[in-house]
């Protein structure tokens, strides 16, 4: 939480409570508003100070950041308006006890000790949330000011980061014992058994494979979820997709796996080339893996309406109802076995749906067990010749 705006919310607090015109804690009886107006020796200064309390009041309840005070018994005596949406407060009277006990307890902490307290709370009413709580007591024990700022989001994407440490951590020590194995089995082997040693070099060649595939994805997901914004140049996706179908045809053929397109002319969509193609050769790959020998896989490019439309059908061994609303997570696998077999990383459909979000668009599957599965990409489409906007901001 920015230090500053903490200090100013508690100075501009403290001037409201020292500064007569009652404040809004007159109304609870906390400090009575007539002693103020009784120390005001004229008209105009009372006007001025009227005019500073407005002021600061107008200040509080714009703040993005909640601010709520609380007399020495602990009941709320102000709150503004963010604070009131994050703590579910009513907009009428406020309640005479915080909802949250553990905000409660901090701020009984803070009021006991006589120092500012700082911590990040987890809260359940109105909605499950992370605030970080900055407490800090008024002189005299008069109350405390508590300055709150929601960062959900922030603490989210911290336990994602972990949780992708983790799991990539677990991912990569696969291929890495697999060749510290393999290595070990071709120096015994060197001895006596030369064929032997080719047959460990082959699986060493392939562990290496699938090892520099998972570092690239690694890589490729890790400046995605980076990216606060793409490029803006318009691009030519039925030209990406013919050339991305060129390149998957021979890892195709080599499985007897017949792709077919129907790629229409000129359609244009803004954004970075070499993400886009990353999002349709990890489509291509995807298909390619799960499609069995002899199988059809086709690629569909298109506009519809305001649209831009890739859509990839392959006849594989399709996907589960229940699984399809994770496909698309980092490491997640419908058939674990199959995928490390055949060298996925888990990460392709993650990285896909990093492109498809960063430009602005939305990916989707339709599936069945057996009978194959369609991905469908869409996204905002443009021409070649449209003035350069903004996409992510």
């Amino acid at each position: 939480m920015d230090m500053d705006m903490i200090e100013g919310a508690v100075l501009i607090v403290v001037a409201l409570v020292s500064a007569g015109g009652g404040f809004l804690m007159a109304r609870a009886g906390w400090f009575p508003s007539s002693s103020a107006r009784r120390s005001d020796p004229s008209t105009a200064h009372r006007a001025e100070v009227d005019r500073e309390r407005r002021r600061n009041e107008e200040i509080l309840q714009r703040m993005g950041e909640g601010v709520v005070v609380l007399d020495e018994r602990l009941k709320p005596v102000f709150a503004n308006a963010s604070a009131r949406r994050l703590l579910g407060l009513p907009e009428a009277a406020l309640p005479s006890r915080l909802p949250s006990e553990q905000l409660a307890t901090l701020a009984w902490r803070a009021l006991r000790e006589g120092r500012q307290m700082d911590q990040v709370l987890d809260v359940w009413f109105p909605a499950r949330s992370n605030l970080r709580s900055h407490v800090t007591p008024l002189e005299a024990s008069a109350g405390v000011v508590v300055v709150l700022q929601d960062v959900t989001q922030e603490v989210m994407t911290q336990r994602m980061r972990r949780q992708f440490v983790a799991d990539a951590s677990h991912e990569l020590k696969s291929p890495v014992a697999g060749l510290q194995l393999l290595a070990e089995a071709v120096r015994e082997a060197a001895k006596d058994d030369p064929a032997a040693v080719t047959t460990f070099a082959t699986s060493i060649v392939k562990e290496t494979d699938r090892l520099s595939r998972l570092i690239a994805d690694l890589l490729d997901l890790s400046r995605l979820e980076e990216a606060g914004s793409v490029a803006t140049t318009p691009v030519e996706l039925s030209q990406i997709a013919r050339s991305e179908i060129a390149s998957a045809s021979w890892a195709a053929r080599g499985k007897e796996i017949a792709i077919t397109d129907s790629v229409a002319n000129a359609v244009w969509v803004r954004g970075e080339k070499s993400q886009l193609e990353n999002l349709v050769r990890n489509l291509l790959d995807n298909a390619v893996r799960y499609t069995p020998e002899g199988g059809r896989i086709r690629v569909v490019v298109e506009r519809d309406g305001a649209d831009a439309v890739l859509s990839v059908h392959d006849d594989g061994i399709g996907i589960p109802l229940e699984a399809q609303s994770r496909v698309f997570e980092r490491f997640y696998r419908v058939d674990s076995a199959r995928s490390r077999e055949t060298g996925g990383t888990g990460l392709g459909l993650a990285i896909v749906k990093h492109v498809t979000e960063l430009h602005g668009g939305s990916v989707a599957v339709d599936s069945e067990v057996g009978s194959g599965s369609t991905f469908t990409v869409r996204l905002p489409a443009t021409k070649s010749h449209d003035n350069v906007r903004s996409i992510a901001g």
